[in-house]
């Protein structure tokens, strides 16, 4: 990665901290339990795994039949090749969303220790907002523990906030839900993920008004995801309503994932809203091969300096690797596209904001290194 720009993946997601085994099949959107015979079926025919195969192959320096024995053999000192992982792909720096649960301040520094790379932490409102539901809380009681929850991760050194309310009830938030109504809004009757639509829609409005008070950045998944999602309640534009209250022109907001397939309507926002960034991450990884036409589409519209880049990797650090260099080969497609038509000194500032400053300049912490 000599002579690259560091990459800050501002959206990734814990890896495991010793040797796990690499099983390409688990690599999928398809998770649920019952879909486990179908994704190792599928497997041998997705041209995402074929192009992993083959690049993991050529770093291990084997054929790509034997992948996993010679990972094995390189994972037997687990630090040195994640940080092989890490180096190969010029990741700089990285912020991490633990999931069901926040990454625990005191386990980021063991992270970095193995990565070799400075990380951070962002926390996800559903770790608050979900369990307290399933426990019956009042409706006041779960909007003061987000506040407090989001109030004392800032004090904590929290980089950002994330929201996948796109899994729960959806991108239409309603702008003008009242108080009164959030708090009448709890169904028991409707599974956890799907229960309180209007509160939910309460709850980020206020946490935008929360974010803009506290300088703190908040992502929002938008698009595809895992088969979980409901694709059509994730679409980016469903957000412009709530982006036009008060709290929402705001806040500093990221639209992560690159809203695809909508990616082209996510770079509009970003191009008319202010305070909003676009992000691409995840199609990264699991649509490598046209990543390139993506990012290029997104720069056709929203500016350079208001677009950001992650890996979205989970699980095995592999996944981190794959989705660096896909970004790095979706660049280098774009650049060559633009040879010509555009400055190199452009381009050479483009790559900067994209990889590097953007997210210097939007996330604070000492992730930045």
């Amino acid at each position: 990665m000599t002579g690259e720009v560091p990459l800050l993946d501002d959206h990734a997601h814990p890896f495991p901290r010793g040797a796990d085994v690499l099983d390409l099949s688990a690599l999928s959107l398809s998770v649920e339990a019952s879909a486990a015979p179908r994704r190792r079926h599928a497997a041998p025919s997705r041209l995402m795994l074929e192009r992993l195969r083959c690049e993991l192959a050529a770093l291990l320096g084997c054929a790509p039949a034997e992948v996993e024995a010679a990972r094995a053999q390189a994972a037997a000192n687990w630090p040195d090749w994640v940080q092989q992982l890490f180096r190969d792909a010029g990741i700089g720096g990285m912020l991490l969303d633990g999931g069901t649960a926040p990454v625990p301040a005191d386990d980021l520094p063991e992270y970095e220790k193995l990565a070799g790379v400075p990380m951070g932490a962002l926390l996800r409102l559903e770790t608050v907002i979900d369990p307290l539901l399933e426990q019956g809380a009042d409706p006041p009681a779960v909007v003061a523990a987000v506040a407090d929850f989001v109030s004392s991760g800032a004090a904590n050194g929290a980089a950002g906030l994330k929201t996948v309310l796109a899994y729960r009830t959806g991108l239409s938030v309603d702008p003008a839900v009242t108080q009164a109504a959030a708090y009448r809004s709890i169904d028991a009757s409707v599974p956890v993920r799907r229960r309180a639509k209007p509160l939910r829609d309460y709850i980020l409005r206020q946490t935008f008004a929360q974010c803009a008070d506290l300088d703190l950045p908040i992502q929002i998944h938008t698009g595809f995801g895992d088969s979980e999602i409901r694709l059509a309640d994730a679409h980016p534009v469903l957000l412009d309503d709530v982006l036009r209250t008060p709290e929402g022109a705001a806040a500093k907001v990221v639209l992560i994932h690159a809203g695809y397939p909508w990616h082209e309507e996510l770079a509009y926002l970003a191009l008319v809203r202010a305070n909003l960034w676009a992000e691409l991450s995840l199609v990264n990884l699991f649509s490598p091969v046209t990543a390139g036409d993506r990012l290029l589409r997104m720069l056709d519209i929203a500016p350079a300096d208001r677009i950001m880049l992650g890996t979205d990797g989970h699980g095995s650090p592999e996944t981190h690797w794959f989705a660096a260099k896909a970004l790095r080969a979706a660049w280098a497609q774009a650049r060559h596209r633009l040879a010509g038509s555009a400055r190199d000194s452009w381009l050479a500032d483009t790559e900067r904001l994209l990889f590097h400053e953007n997210a210097a300049q939007l996330y604070p912490g000492e992730w930045l290194g």
